[in-house]
């Protein structure tokens, strides 16, 4: 399958970095319409993507956020019950096998939008277990700090979008994902422009040749894989394809 060279890297590396976790209110704003015009996109043709997270938004050479990873994506006209996705991701219908829709993609652009501007997700904790973990996702515990300087649009869009009812949650009720498209958070957005990619984005990738993938942890994968190979002794299966030389 060919695809688009895409040489920004993953959302992930622009989130957390060795410095500091979290970005900019205005920048999530940016990357979060990039996403939400996605969703938007292919939920109009009844599709589900179910593996929103950072790892799988990947930025172009303009700067502007890519969905990549269609592995789970599914076409559906009611709902469906496959339990998939990332469980810091999960939306707790998931979870409790309850049958779910486009809403399940609208919870985790919640998490999305949590984790970009707060710098960690609403549901984890140090050292929690998956079974812990499902059960706060299944009560929707969590909660915005005290200490969190992010603007009162956006801790209304986040507390729209991480409802435990789905049909009770942004982007399910009678506007659809127009709803959240068209959110006061997103207001300084113009929508035409974004599409045309005539909104300046706020980290352009420096790339030094069509084949730069320094943005990418790719190289440093590879170097260390090919360390590994080259200090593992060879087995004795590997040692008999050169018993003629």
């Amino acid at each position: 399958m060919a695809m688009d060279l895409l040489q920004g890297g993953e959302l992930f590396a622009r989130i957390h970095t060795p410095e500091s976790n979290g970005i900019e209110e205005h920048d999530a704003k940016f990357y979060a319409a990039c996403i939400v015009q996605a969703l938007d996109h292919m939920h109009g043709r009844n599709i589900l993507y179910r593996d929103l997270k950072a790892e799988n938004v990947v930025i172009d050479n303009q700067g502007y956020c890519i969905l990549i990873d269609l592995g789970y994506a599914k076409t559906v006209v009611r709902k469906t019950y496959t339990m998939c996705g990332t469980p810091l991701y999960l939306a707790p219908e998931i979870i409790l096998s309850r049958g779910y829709d486009k809403s399940v993609d609208h919870w985790s652009l919640g998490i999305l939008l949590y984790e970009m501007l707060l710098g960690f997700s609403p549901f984890y904790s140090r050292g929690i277990d998956q079974n812990s973990l499902f059960k706060r996702i299944a009560r929707c515990k969590y909660e915005i700090p005290s200490w969190s300087d992010i603007s009162e649009d956006a801790k209304v869009l986040i507390h729209g979008l991480l409802v435990l009812r789905p049909t009770e949650r942004l982007g399910s009720l009678a506007g659809g994902d127009a709803d959240i498209v068209c959110h006061k958070w997103f207001r300084s957005i113009n929508k035409s422009a974004l599409l045309k990619k005539k909104i300046e984005a706020p980290w352009v990738p420096v790339i030094a040749s069509p084949t730069d993938t320094c943005h990418e942890n790719w190289d440093y994968m590879e170097d260390k894989y090919e360390e590994a190979l080259r200090e593992r002794p060879l087995s004795k299966r590997e040692q008999e394809s050169f018993k003629d030389f």
